[in-house]
């Protein structure tokens, strides 16, 4: 299901796992009280926590295709006490995105978009997922070498290219943001579901 084994994953998590910059994710996103959630790539989980804890009454649904990740995921889960109801982990990916249609307040892609390997069928779901003016937010590392093991969707590191997926499903109001962190520079996509 995945392409990342599980020494790559566990690499991943060490150095990315628990980036500062994750813990400024939900207030970037507009993450408000009761805002049902869906994660897309959530690795190790650690963002999927942060999501989680920012407001009030906020529920997380975090996949990830890695059985490594989601396994990591589930250990950070328990450390925090949260329930399934305010926190649930699935090995998916976003071509297996299955909620009820417009249930989802915002998704998160942070340093995923990339990796998903069917990127029109991953927009699809999201985009069927999200409730009249939902959102979704992404995020791209703009540092991050490409090429390596690891399958990669250069097109969907840049602006233009993820632009213009979100354009071919009616995305509105996409903005881009680059923001320059101590952990590195980050390209922030954010768009909405039009009514």
């Amino acid at each position: 299901m995945s392409h990342w084994s599980k020494e790559q994953a566990l690499a991943y998590d060490q150095q990315w796992g628990e980036l500062a910059f994750h813990r400024q994710i939900p207030s970037l996103a507009g993450v408000s009280d009761n805002d049902n959630i869906v994660e897309i790539g959530c690795g190790g989980g650690f963002l999927s926590v942060c999501l989680t804890t920012y407001a009030q009454g906020a529920s997380v649904l975090a996949l990830d295709p890695s059985a490594k990740m989601i396994e990591l995921a589930n250990k950070r889960k328990q450390q925090t006490g949260l329930s399934d109801a305010q926190l649930k982990f699935l090995q998916a990916g976003a071509e297996s995105l299955n909620v009820q249609a417009e249930s989802i307040d915002l998704v998160v892609a942070a340093f995923s978009l990339h990796h998903w390997s069917d990127a029109e069928l991953g927009m699809q779901l999201v985009f069927n997922s999200l409730k009249s003016e939902g959102k979704i937010w992404l995020c791209e590392d703009m540092n991050t070498p490409t090429g390596g093991a690891l399958k990669v969707n250069d097109n969907l590191k840049a602006f233009a290219g993820i632009k213009q997926l979100l354009k071919q499903f009616a995305f509105s109001n996409i903005e881009k943001r680059l923001l320059a962190t101590p952990e590195g520079e980050f390209l922030i996509v954010q768009a909405t579901k039009a009514t």
